[in-house]
């Protein structure tokens, strides 16, 4: 793949991304991976009206209170703004099923600031009272009729009223001393638009600060704009009912986003904000309430819903998040949902992780066990003995050498097919920076070749080749280096200004790629960035918001804000024993930066991972086929064919690697010619074969759950091997155990020891016995083994 020693093993420590100590200083939060799927209960739909927006707050007697907008369908969808009415509804559950009470709130009429609508609120309780927080609208000093707002609400945005409804659209708030009302209004809206917004102030979300001062996010247009973009503006107020400063700063002004839910984390010390954009429910946060970033699950779901059935929920629009908290503690994400002519609200429940399991995307990647990636780059072609060192400073004298005159990509995910491979990754860029696809971003890609008339896309050969075969689609990204752009570490070589617009530049681009990749190709299964691709923080691409946006089923392989996997600590193909699948930090972290203990003792922290730890990061074990007898290849190079591992080499790999609770990725290495060399298929193809005989078809499986599971045979039976895998869904509990035999009517002990997880193999010396007990002699709760499975396995 990169590295050889002396050189590659100083250099495998700095593969890994850079974890500043600017990412001390920001969140922890992770709720993305924590959203339960839905039911009907969790579902609120009002017969005859459309319902949008939902804000939650507990009352006495352990009851929860919603209040929503509502308008009936008669006046169609854009009657929002002319009938919209806050509505009441209760629930024993923050998650439903609720059931309407009354109305609270309407248009007051009488020519008032918010004579027409009640519309998008939000409750609140702040030391003894309850504030309702809603904007509304009028239509100035003109007089109006019931039937010229119908009128208005049918015609929508060509009405001449709409062009004066809009704009006079403020936030204000109603106060009472009972969550039941009456609802005392305000004169007069809370504040007017200025500052960084313009027009108008909606959609109101407040919270109390640990300063006593109360924080109110507004959205307004974004100023001196010709485009249709909002901007989020926050405001200040020594009351919950002001008067309220308008800061200069925005929340957001990056990019359109709407609707504002915000809370204070006791426990974080900090704020937090949820809102909506194109694509994306996002998750922004703040130290003091008044500068603002975006988290670290910026992207905190795409715009889509899981049901408890399997199926999605993916409508025509989502928006008007809201948070519903309990002691700063996220309980319900409310969205609502518009599918058709019906809008209503989902609630989705939230898990709180007190224990770590993997998410949908680490469990599948342990589950495939085996993969490989293909490496493939312009110095394949140059006949030249591959010197990382070299590549990563010294740009490809002349890229049209790149040439694959019989490419075949069905010949290489046909050879890892062979080999049992049930995913495969193709190098998009590597240390050159070259781009083996049709970028419009990158102009050092195939469309600056002779070869194919600048017209190929091997990636997009790639992933239809891994579709036609059955296997999974991943893409491996290299942006630590390029020798091409002058790129090391991340960093644009250059000083001063000259440096800073290439840096920017690069991070467009490289970010532009990324997005590319994730939206060209369909779903792929895993996101390799080599060496990690650092922290936002740090100045480096901000690339996981993209993954989670366009990839929700991609496995992250990494930066400094997550790692789902990660790398063993070495690339010889194996993990330490015992083998944990979790880990002490989120991130592996790289460089000067790394945590102090990543590389102590020879990587064993990366080797066994931490029984302790408090987050899922499972093993990847990774060696290069072509790595026998003193080489190290993770490219062609002429005349290595006598490097490629002994299938003897390839089974201890194995072993010590998905039979120790790692996944294990392979590198392969196409020629010139664009073919996978003929020894090394064979050898691949030999290697699947002998997988499959020691361990396609057991004595006996089964299956158990508790401190002991115990089976016996019809007669005694020659076994060697012993195949142990817990349901990792529930997590990791297994920390100590013993495999007894029944030996002549005694229980021997034949193996013992410490992690299982996905899956265990256990060798031992051929043995005759009438039966078998696993004793698991400490866990951390209730074991749950999903397989046990005896083998015997000849001439080894």
């Amino acid at each position: 793949m990169r590295y050889r020693a002396p050189y590659g093993w100083m250099m495998i420590f700095l593969c890994f991304v850079h974890m500043s100590v600017a990412q001390h200083t920001t969140d922890d939060l992770r709720l993305y991976d924590n959203f339960k799927p839905i039911t009907s209960e969790h579902v609120f739909k009002t017969e005859g009206y459309y319902n949008w927006g939902a804000s939650i707050i507990k009352g006495d007697h352990g009851r929860y209170h919603l209040f929503y907008s509502r308008w009936k369908k008669e006046y169609g969808f854009l009657g929002w703004l002319t009938h919209s009415e806050i509505a009441h509804a209760t629930s024993k559950s923050p998650s439903g099923p609720w059931t309407f009470r009354e109305v609270a709130l309407e248009g007051a009429r009488n020519n008032r600031w918010d004579a027409i609508t009640a519309h998008n609120p939000k409750i609140k309780y702040f030391e003894g009272t309850y504030y309702l927080y809603y904007i509304a609208t009028n239509l100035g000093d003109k007089a109006f009729t019931e039937d010229e707002l119908i009128e208005t609400a049918h015609t929508g945005y060509s009405h001449p009223n709409w062009k004066i409804l809009r704009p006079n659209q403020r936030t204000g708030v109603a106060v009472s001393k009972s969550i039941h009302g009456p609802w005392k209004r305000m004169d007069k809206p809370l504040l007017e638009p200025t500052g960084p917004i313009t027009t108008l102030t909606v959609n109101p979300a407040i919270e109390s600060g640990p300063d006593g001062r109360y924080y109110l996010i507004v959205k307004g247009d974004k100023p001196n704009e010709t485009r249709f973009i909002r901007n989020q503006a926050i405001a200040v107020s020594e009351s919950p009912t002001g008067p309220f400063q308008i800061l200069e700063k925005p929340v957001i002004d990056t990019i359109d986003t709407e609707d504002m839910s915000m809370w204070y984390d006791q426990d974080r010390n900090r704020f937090y904000g949820v809102f909506h954009a194109e694509g994306f429910i996002g998750m922004v946060t703040s130290a003091d309430g008044i500068n603002w970033e975006p988290a670290n699950e910026y992207v905190l779901m795409p715009k889509m819903i899981k049901r408890a059935d399997g199926s999605l929920l993916v409508p025509d629009r989502m928006e008007r998040p809201f948070m519903y908290c309990e002691d700063g503690t996220p309980k319900v994400l409310s969205l609502t949902v518009k599918q058709g002519d019906s809008s209503y609200t989902v609630f989705i429940p939230i898990e709180k992780s007190t224990y770590p399991k993997p998410n949908s995307r680490q469990l599948a990647w342990q589950e495939a066990e085996l993969g490989v990636v293909f490496h493939y780059d312009l110095h394949v072609f140059d006949g030249v003995k591959y010197g990382q060192g070299n590549n990563r400073i010294d740009p490809v004298n002349d890229y049209q050498i790149f040439n694959p005159e019989h490419l075949d990509t069905d010949q290489w995910v046909r050879a890892a097919k062979a080999a049992g491979a049930q995913f495969a990754i193709l190098t998009a860029t590597h240390e050159t920076g070259f781009a083996l696809y049709q970028s419009d971003v990158n102009p050092y890609c195939l469309k600056a070749l002779k070869w194919r008339d600048g017209k190929g896309d091997i990636v997009a050969d790639f992933v239809a080749s891994c579709r036609k075969y059955g296997i999974k689609p991943g893409i491996y990204v290299g942006i630590r280096w390029n020798s091409f752009l002058g790129v090391h570490d991340f960093k644009v070589n250059g000083v001063g200004d000259f440096r800073e617009n290439r840096q920017q530049w690069y991070n467009r681009m490289v970010e532009g790629m990324v997005k590319e990749l994730c939206t060209n190709y369909g779903e792929l299964f895993e996101i390799w960035f080599d060496g990690g691709a650092d922290h936002p923080d740090n100045g480096a691409p901000d690339v996981l918001p993209i993954v989670r946006k366009y990839q929700p089923n991609c496995l992250f392989y990494h930066n400094g804000q997550l790692a789902e996997a990660r790398w063993g600590g070495s690339e010889s193909g194996t993990v330490g024993d015992p083998c944990w699948a979790t880990f002490p930090y989120v991130a592996t972290g790289a460089g000067e930066s790394a945590k102090k203990n990543i590389a102590a003792n020879n990587f064993q922290l990366l080797k066994e991972g931490d029984p302790n730890g408090a987050f899922w990061m499972p093993a990847m074990a990774d060696a290069p086929l072509r790595g026998y007898n003193g080489r190290h290849e993770w490219f062609w190079e002429p005349g290595d064919e006598a490097h490629v591992f002994p299938l003897e080499d390839l089974m201890t790999m194995y072993y010590k690697s998905v039979g120790r609770n790692a996944t294990l990725i392979m590198g392969l290495t196409p020629d010139p010619d664009g073919l996978m060399p003929q020894p090394d298929v064979e050898r691949l193809k030999e290697w699947g074969d002998e997988i499959k005989r020691r361990f396609e078809n057991p004595i006996v499986s089964t299956s158990g759950q508790g401190t002991a599971v115990t089976f016996k045979l019809k007669a005694p039976r020659l076994m060697n091997h012993i195949i142990l895998q817990e349901d990792i869904k529930a997590g990791e509990r297994v920390r100590r155990y013993a495999i007894e035999g029944l030996v002549n009517g005694q229980w021997k002990t034949i193996a013992q020891g410490e992690s299982i997880g996905h899956k265990r193999i256990q060798q031992f010396d051929a043995i005759k016995v009438k039966g078998i007990r696993l004793k698991v002699l400490e866990s951390t709760g209730k074991p749950i083994l999903k397989n046990i499975s005896v083998f015997y396995v000849p001439g080894i």
